[in-house]
């Protein structure tokens, strides 16, 4: 009896097995692998009500599509035109979309809701297009259209999200103070189209509108706007199409031939509008940051360059002294927007706390500069040092000698007609330059060599040494020990820099024969490799410059070698630098022409390229 029970459990055990195996490799086949790649973007099938309805008296609309979709970025994309103060809010349902309205909508207006592409299908993200719905409140769709494209007024390069608004109401401060009548977006390429618009005459502006309220905020956001104003009409325009035709026919061969026709047909527009868009010069004057991040030092910063009239006054109301009157020197930058004071008096810089009365320019609520006083207070602790005796308590810690810190830019491949620079780090006393000398190498020995040194105006701890310095000629500057006093009683240690002049043959030439010159120009040479950014900035290395005011060629000499362009400032003031616009004063920034050529350097060679100012060059770097 027991051995037919273990045969039987054995059948059992067997039937399990293999019952557990078919249903194994039915659930394998029941999950394919692979497939096609879903590539077809999502369909709408419903408009709830219809796109284009008329007398429009809803208050939500509902678009249906023929798969689950997602919306990204739908808050930045989704537009409504004309704009309204309380923005509708787009939902996602599954399958549907509803726009639901917060704000009333106005009597007899055709509205736009312009979704951009930010409707896609969910699982692949195929991207609907741009899909638009419109609608009307009167017994009528308004049909008229604008395109055109928004650059960057510097770099002639598109921008991105960049609102295009039309005014009806013609006054110049409008776009500061009123919501637009109309509202579209810039695409990648800056393009941009505005729909159903009404017929009447438009001023038209474009905002990089970073806080969204459709209002342009001087200095603070960049801005574009066209000199003319602009009606929408509908025009005939002709297009050139090519056929193929049967020119002839002999036995079983046929002959074909391209047929050119020309076709018209209406179209919207003007649709070439151009914008160039810009940020106005900053004209606030107001300090952003001070502080004391060295013992002897304080920093300044201001908003903008120019005269600032900087002055610092030290109080102390529980001192009985006299305070100190001339107790520092100031260091300015290029252009006085920054300020480096460093303190002499040592009986002032030994203090962890320093109350300062600051006196300075500053733009006032009437835009006026004012005389502004503050008083700032001013702290500073040294770090501790770390305790490395280990044991060691009787032995005294012998203080490392600090010296003057001395850069310089002299160095086996100075470039020829460089200027050569020492750059102390702290103010100096310049009567101990005495002992610095130039020696030239002639044959094995370095002999002296004349010079002349001249101090920075701006920049205090920095001289130049200007001399005949000769083509691959070697040099060698020294500056004796102890030589140099810093204003805090430190001296140099002894410096000796040898350096050699760069041959004329490590460089190449450009001659550019420049030709549409009207006015005055500003050619620069610049590296082609920069960086861009979202808004079409850029920033441009330039290498060398050159004013003219006339056709002809212009020799750029000593170039390194390297990959270069061109581009050309029309300098319309004369005044040697690009002016961005200024829109209340009418005022356009100054155009720049690119010249769409990458020019490759060699070492030793001359190039001559030609750059007609008159074509419509546009910057095509890294494109």
């Amino acid at each position: 009896m027991k051995k037919n029970d273990d045969r039987a459990f054995g059948w059992e055990w067997l039937a399990m097995l293999v019952m557990a195996v078919v249903v194994y490799a039915c659930a394998s086949r029941g999950y394919p692998e692979g497939g096609p790649k879903d590539t077809t973007p999502p369909q709408v099938i419903l408009e709830e009500p219809a796109s284009f309805t008329k007398n429009f008296d809803k208050k939500r609309v509902n678009i249906y599509f023929d798969e689950f979709v997602q919306l990204k970025d739908i808050n930045e994309k989704f537009i409504i035109s004309p704009p309204q103060k309380k923005k509708p809010k787009p939902r996602l349902k599954g399958k549907y979309v509803q726009v639901e309205f917060v704000d009333s909508l106005k009597p007899n207006t055709t509205y736009t809701l312009d979704f951009a592409d930010a409707i896609s299908d969910n699982n692949e993200g195929n991207p609907l297009g741009f899909y638009r719905y419109v609608f009307s409140t009167g017994n009528e769709i308004d049909s008229l259209e604008l395109s055109g494209q928004v650059v960057n007024a510097e770099s002639g390069e598109p921008v991105l999200n960049v609102y295009v608004e039309l005014y009806s109401n013609l006054a110049d401060s409008m776009p500061l103070l009123e919501v637009p009548d109309y509202v579209a977006r810039t695409d990648s390429s800056g393009f941009f189209r505005l729909t159903n618009l009404k017929d009447t005459i438009y001023r038209v502006v474009a905002i990089q509108d970073d806080n969204r309220d459709y209002k342009y905020t001087p200095e603070a956001e960049m801005f574009a706007y066209l000199d003319t104003l602009v009606r929408p009409v509908v025009m005939t325009m002709t297009r050139v199409d090519t056929f193929r035709v049967v020119d002839k026919i002999v036995g079983q061969d046929t002959t074909m031939r391209d047929s050119i026709v020309t076709q018209e047909y209406l179209g919207f527009g003007p649709n070439n509008l151009y914008l160039r868009l810009f940020q106005e010069k900053l004209t606030q004057l107001y300090m952003t940051d001070d502080d004391r991040k060295e013992r002897e030092r304080l920093d300044f910063i201001f908003s903008i360059p120019g005269k600032n009239e900087f002055k610092a006054r030290l109080f102390d109301t529980l001192s009985t002294e006299p305070l100190p009157e001339d107790w520092y020197v100031l260091e300015h930058s290029a252009g006085n927007d920054t300020l480096a004071l460093w303190i002499k008096d040592s009986t002032v810089y030994k203090k962890d706390t320093l109350n300062v009365i600051l006196s300075y320019l500053r733009t006032d609520s009437t835009g006026r500069l004012t005389t502004f006083a503050d008083t700032s207070r001013y702290t500073f602790k040294d770090k501790k040092k770390p305790d490395n005796k280990k044991g060691r308590k009787d032995e005294p810690e012998t203080p490392a000698i600090e010296f003057v810190e001395i850069k310089s830019n002299a160095g086996n491949d100075f470039d020829l007609g460089a200027r050569l620079w020492l750059e102390f780090n702290r103010p100096v006393d310049k009567a101990g330059l005495e002992n610095l000398h130039i020696s030239e190498k002639v044959d094995t020995l370095y002999q002296p060599l004349k010079f002349t040194l001249e101090e920075d105006s701006l920049k205090i701890r920095r001289i130049y040494i200007d001399a005949s310095w000769k083509a691959g000629q070697e040099y060698m500057l020294t500056l004796d020990s102890a030589s140099v006093n810093d204003i805090y009683g430190r001296h140099n240690n002894k410096l000796e820099k040898k350096f050699k002049v760069r041959q004329e043959e490590f460089y190449g030439k450009i001659m550019l024969n420049v030709s549409g010159v009207q006015g005055q120009v500003i050619l620069q040479l610049y590296k082609s490799d920069n960086g861009k950014s979202e808004n079409g900035k850029r920033s441009y290395a330039v290498v060398q410059e050159q004013i003219i005011n006339q056709d002809g060629q212009v020799t750029f000499p000593l170039i390194p070698e390297g990959k270069y362009k061109f581009r050309a400032i029309l300098d319309t003031n004369g005044n040697g630098i690009w002016d961005t616009g200024l829109y209340l004063k009418n005022q356009q920034p100054e155009e720049i022409v690119y010249l769409p050529v990458e020019i490759s350097v060699k070492q030793n060679f001359d190039i001559e390229q030609e750059f007609n100012l008159l074509k419509p060059y546009k910057d095509e770097s890294d494109k």
